[in-house]
């Protein structure tokens, strides 16, 4: 928890209660009927500790993903996740770590508990903020891990999968978030795996929070083949750290993958359109592809909708980008159309 200070992140609705919270990038169709259903029942089983291996819930996934349950280690939401993977690189390699930027902030800020130094690639404006090939061009061998967010967060924008596997054949560990990939029209599009099989040098993060609406349950995974790496992983965490009531709602949720898949086809739509009318408007919108949409614009909307009840996130704060830039989650019809009026009316 925060003792002090302002969250690092969106969904600040407890600050700023009654708002209409663009800033959090969670499904906007809610938690599924039959996770929350679960979360209910497991209610009546919370008297006692939670099964330390996760083991109905590492089956099930590994049977989703295709791979050994072995290679599976599930936590307290893919921010602690984070966390165990920079005190595990710690006890390996006290190199730098290389964040590709603009980015989720909890890399750094994991990074830097552990005692690792930090180096930033940025992505360019000119180049949309997409990841080029330029940069297998750069001396990573000189870091003990490159991390990378595809669709990264706050842009949007996947990273091609020839050049993820390139990344991956450095022999470099790699740091893979791929937390918003199952809400792109692409899930697949990196073969899992096969990635894994063929190197043993990338982890892969994975999380339930924002594809089925359970960012208040708390639950993630990460994936490798590197089992000791994984190991070591594991070794900085406590052995109760994923509740009976995360498991239960993560076995669920698996479940629900067809309803996933559904929903993605609507909230591309969404995003498609709204990007559009934005531009209409005169804003810049990059093209990504999950559940929210990185603009700028020459105005400060994050105050002026904050004004009129609409929460968006702000990332002037996010290193590479400039005042201006904010990012807003895609969220129902009614609700894209109550922010659009919104911004409709504070523009000149």
């Amino acid at each position: 928890m925060l003792l002090k200070g302002k969250s690092p992140h969106g969904g600040d609705i407890y600050e700023n209660p009654g708002v209409l919270d663009f800033s959090a990038n969670i499904h906007p169709m809610g938690m599924p009927g039959a996770v929350r259903e679960a979360l209910i029942r497991a209610a009546g089983r919370a008297d006692l500790y939670p099964d330390p291996h996760c083991g109905t819930l590492r089956d099930k996934l590994a049977e989703a993903e295709g791979i050994s349950r072995d290679s599976i280690l599930c936590g307290n939401g893919a921010a602690e996740l984070i966390y165990l993977y920079a005190y595990a690189l710690r006890d390996r390699d006290i190199r730098p770590a290389l964040i590709v930027e603009p980015t989720f902030s909890e890399y750094e800020l994991a990074l830097h508990a552990a005692g690792i130094p930090t180096e930033r690639y940025f992505l360019r404006e000119e180049d949309g903020f997409r990841l080029t090939a330029e940069i297998l061009e750069a001396d990573l061998r000189r870091f003990s891990a490159v991390f990378l967010c595809s669709p990264n967060n706050p842009t949007g924008i996947a990273v091609d999968p020839a050049l993820i596997r390139g990344l991956a054949g450095t022999g470099v560990r790699m740091f893979f978030d791929f937390c918003f990939l199952d809400l792109t029209e692409d899930p697949d599009r990196y073969f899992l795996p096969a990635l894994l099989r063929e190197f043993p040098n990338v982890t892969v993060l994975r999380a339930f929070t924002k594809s089925f609406a359970m960012a208040g349950v708390r639950l993630g995974y990460a994936l490798s083949s590197d089992m000791e790496f994984l190991g070591g992983m594991a070794g900085k965490s406590q052995c109760w750290n994923v509740s009976t009531l995360a498991q239960e709602a993560g076995i669920a949720a698996l479940g629900c993958r067809a309803w996933l898949r559904d929903s993605v086809k609507s909230i591309a739509r969404e995003r498609e359109g709204t990007a559009e009318a934005l531009r209409s408007l005169g804003l810049t919108v990059l093209p990504g592809e999950a559940n929210y949409l990185l603009c700028f614009a020459d105005r400060d909307l994050p105050a002026l909708l904050r004004e009129r009840g609409i929460l968006v996130r702000d990332c002037s704060d996010y290193p590479g980008l400039a005042a201006g830039w904010f990012r807003m989650a895609i969220r129902t019809p009614e609700e894209n159309e109550k922010l659009l009026t919104a911004v409709r009316e504070v523009l000149p």
